[in-house]
This record gives C-alpha cells, sequence and structure tokens, in this order.
C-alpha cells in the first residue's frame, strides 16, 4: 500500500482523527523560518508528538541553519525530520550524521516551481535527485513552490517532474503537492509513488483537518494502492 503522510497537524483532536483514519505517518510545521499557518513552537510540537500513538511514525518539518535544525529535532523528538529550507548539501549530511546517532531519519523536500525546474542547486531536479541521494537522506519529498508559499500551497506537482526524480532517485520518492481524495486515486494508479503527502487537500481551513477528507483520502488511497 502507498503510505500517507498527512502534515500541518495543531492540534490532539485532529492526531486522533488521523489515528482512527489510519494515517501511516503525522507531520508537524516546527519553528520554520518563513511565515506559514502551520506553524508550531518546539514545546507545542513536543507536546502533541507526545500524543501520537506508537505505532504512528512522526515528522517535524523545519528548515534553515544545521544548529537550529538539529536543537528542534533534539527538542521535539520525532520520528523523522522533514528539510523543507533552503539546506545545502554539506548541511543535509551534517543533519543526517547528527541525527543518525540518535535514530532521527531525515527526507529532504525537492520544491519545483510551476517551470520545472526546482530550488536546490542547479535547478534541474533530476540531477539535484541524485545529489540528495548522495547526501544521506532516507527519502526525497517532491513538492510544488511558489515565491509566496514555500510549502502547503494546494499546487500540483507536473508528474513528468515526479518521475525524473524518481528515477534519478536511489532512495525512495514520495509525492506532495495539490494532492486531495479526487485526484489521489489517479495519481496513484499513473506515478505509484512510495508515499504521498497531504495537507490543505484535507482541511476545513488552516490548522484544522476535515475529518470526511482524511477518511476518504485513506479510501481513495487503499482502493488504489
Amino acid at each position: 500500500m502507498v503510505r500517507v503522510k498527512i502534515c500541518g497537524l495543531m492540534n490532539e483532536r485532529d492526531i486522533s482523527v488521523c489515528a482512527d483514519a489510519g494515517v501511516h505517518t503525522m507531520g508537524f510545521v516546527v519553528d520554520y523560518p518563513e511565515p506559514v499557518p502551520w506553524n508550531l513552537t518546539q514545546n507545542e510540537a513536543y507536546q502533541l508528538i507526545s500524543k501520537v500513538p506508537p505505532y504512528v511514525c512522526t515528522c517535524v518539518v523545519t528548515g534553515g541553519s544545521p544548529d537550529k535544525v538539529i536543537e528542534t529535532a533534539l527538542n521535539t523528538r520525532p520520528s523523522l525530520v522533514q528539510l523543507h529550507y533552503r539546506e545545502t548539501p554539506d548541511d543535509i549530511n551534517r543533519i543526517v550524521m547528527r541525527l543518525k546517532t540518535e535514530g532521527i531519519k531525515v527526507i529532504k523536500a525537492l520544491r519545483i516551481k510551476y517551470d520545472g525546474a526546482c530550488d536546490f542547486g542547479t535547478g534541474d531536479p533530476t540531477e539535484a535527485a541524485r545529489i540528495l541521494s548522495a547526501a544521506g537522506v532516507s527519502g526525497i519529498l517532491v513538492d510544488s513552490f511558489t515565491e509566496d508559499m514555500p510549502g502547503g500551497t494546494g499546487m500540483a506537482v507536473d508528474l513528468a517532474s515526479f518521475l525524473s526524480v524518481r528515477d534519478s532517485s536511489s532512495v525512495p520518492v514520495i509525492l506532495a503537492g495539490g494532492l486531495n481524495p479526487g485526484n489521489i486515486g489517479g495519481i496513484i494508479r499513473t506515478v505509484r509513488p512510495f508515499a504521498v503527502d497531504v495537507l490543505s487537500g484535507v482541511e476545513k481551513r488552516s490548522g484544522l483537518k476535515d475529518e470526511s477528507k482524511v477518511r476518504e483520502f485513506m479510501n481513495e488511497v487503499a482502493r488504489h494502492s
């Protein structure tokens, strides 16, 4: 089955909704270096992560300097850290090596613009996938990106770009960007991602999940996996 991460969780009610629906990974945006609606403090995230059932993975989505990312990870103790900013290969390698000693894995978001360029390295997603695979990350997350919104844009990633990243990567590749209950089945059938990541596509409003959309999304993933 295609794995599912639901991101931008901000309250215990939504944690319970996601757990009951069978979500595999719960994502929390923490100390993100730009204004986004889902940002939590380290203490808020730690308290919420402690409420997640033990059989569910947790992921802190953050970014910035290696020292700041490492501090955030050590103070929140997730299963995974998702780097979602402008980290360099050296930054990524340093973070990966330090968090490995704590049993925390690292995935890196590869943010792709409407024109097919990414905001990493030379801008070529294929080359970026090879660089990231060599940097020690446990996975690559392909997401949409605009100058106004670093994530949670609701905009779909070009599936050809996703496939080029997947085919160039030696680590699992996750698809995000513009996913919702109405389109996820067709997308899974078309590109067969390792996992999918949804945020705004299952919300009532920023920071509050829609229980019916969460359940419908999970049902569609199960039907088409």
